[in-house]
């Protein structure tokens, strides 16, 4: 009898170390679950973070080879030729302003009429274009897509930066759509004014 409780305490001891064994491997387990996978979560995010925010090394590559056939070499001095003034005036543009703003009647809120005055300047580059916007038939079909496109538009569209920019690429598409072949480099708002 006294062997049979030997034997029972030995299994008992026996399986209380596998139970203590599979209780620290199951602490192990759920160590690993729930330290490990956040900290290796914090790390991947952190890595996409830093791309996103820092990334554009290709653009850089870019802009490097397209303009770095154009930059001059050094002299003996140190100083490199670069841009003078011929590649100076290349790469600037030259503003076209209409002569007098763009007044539409647009609707807004609770269908009362809104006043938006406008003034639109187009910048561009090329000789040709300057030619082009001098002309009073085209000014003529340049204004009348402008209308068009503010008449279209309501209030809310026009809220923020983010409705300033489609306005902006709008006006650049409807431009280059008159001009076309030719092209403008841009479009700026020197004034918006709304009136209710």
């Amino acid at each position: 009898m006294a062997e049979d409780t030997e034997d029972e305490t030995r299994e008992e001891g026996a399986e209380g170390e596998e139970g203590e064994e599979e209780a620290k491997k199951g602490g192990l387990k759920k160590m690993i679950l729930f330290i490990g996978l956040p900290v290796i979560l914090v790390i991947l995010a952190g890595v996409a973070g830093a791309l996103f925010f820092l990334g554009g090394g290709d653009e850089e590559v870019a802009a490097e080879g397209e303009y770095g056939e154009e930059h001059g070499e050094a002299s003996a001095d140190g100083h490199g030729e670069g841009y003078g003034a011929e590649a100076t005036e290349e790469h600037l543009a030259e503003l076209f302003r209409f002569e007098e703003p763009l007044i539409v009647d647009m609707s807004g809120p609770d269908n009362r009429s809104v006043l938006l005055e406008v003034q639109i300047a187009l910048a561009y580059s090329d000789p040709d274009v300057a030619e082009l916007l001098t002309r009073e038939d085209v000014q003529i079909l340049l204004r009348d897509e402008y209308v068009d496109f503010f008449r279209a538009l309501r209030v809310e569209d026009i809220d923020g930066s983010t409705g300033s920019h489609r306005i902006r690429m709008e006006l650049i598409r409807r431009t280059n759509l008159v001009l076309a072949p030719k092209t403008v480099d841009g479009v700026l708002l020197p004034s918006f004014v709304m009136q209710q």
